[in-house]
């Protein structure tokens, strides 16, 4: 079996079992970058699904969030990407931030669309790495910050990660909790930046369980 089955299988199991857990939990929402809406800057729209990559892109929706890269003249072209850009039949979000050598990319932005608040809870990063295409330098200064209304929550340094998979996920704390805004950017010279599979509005109690063997099964794309 080749690295792209073994990826997607990863990704189908992990994907089966946050479904058992979210069925009693009816707000909950996992964001996986497949089967959404890709609006591009010409205003075009595509349909991620898992084997095709789209470049140019505008901003990104799926099951009631928007993804927004920003600033419109900064995406262009290699900058903003959505779906397989990897090649490993797993689709996801990367940019490349104005402070590297590939793109015009200043921020990051989640919203729900139409408005509203939402919890953060974790999320799966792929690449953030001031070396496009490489191993991580240790030194990029990336940070994930909450909002609600124009009063911050609280903000995160994220780790530094080796560009592509396997990925490592990034548990975050109530402070992004009750949000409206969720923004990454970066402060330092970093080139590349992929994220997948955002955990929405996940309610504790009797998912706990569930949420154990889903996190057994993150193990295996967590970095070594």
């Amino acid at each position: 079996m080749n690295i792209t089955h073994i990826l997607t299988n990863r990704k189908s199991l992990a994907c089966g079992l946050i479904a058992s857990a979210f069925a009693a939990q009816a707000s909950a929402s996992l964001i996986t970058f497949t089967g959404g809406t890709v609006t591009r800057l010409d205003a075009t729209t595509e349909t991620t699904n898992n084997s095709v990559l789209w470049d140019n892109v505008d901003y990104y929706e799926e099951g009631g969030f928007r993804l927004d890269f920003t600033p419109n003249s900064g995406s262009a072209g290699f900058a903003t990407n959505v779906g397989n850009y990897y090649g490993a039949g797993n689709d996801v979000i990367h940019a490349h931030w104005a402070t590297g050598s590939f793109g015009g990319v200043e921020a990051i932005t989640i919203s729900k669309v139409g408005g509203g608040t939402f919890d953060l809870n974790f999320f799966s990063l792929t690449s953030n790495t001031a070396t496009g295409g490489s191993a991580a330098s240790g030194t990029e200064l990336a940070w994930v910050e909450g909002f609600n209304g124009a009063t911050s929550m609280g903000f995160q340094l994220l780790p530094s990660e080796d560009w592509g998979f396997p990925s490592t996920y990034v548990f975050l704390g109530s402070n992004f909790d009750n949000v409206d805004k969720v923004v990454f950017y970066v402060t330092n010279h970093v080139d590349c930046f992929g994220m997948d599979d955002f955990y929405i509005d996940e309610v504790p109690g009797p998912g706990g369980l569930a949420m154990g063997l889903i996190f057994g099964g993150m193990m295996s794309r967590r970095r070594r």
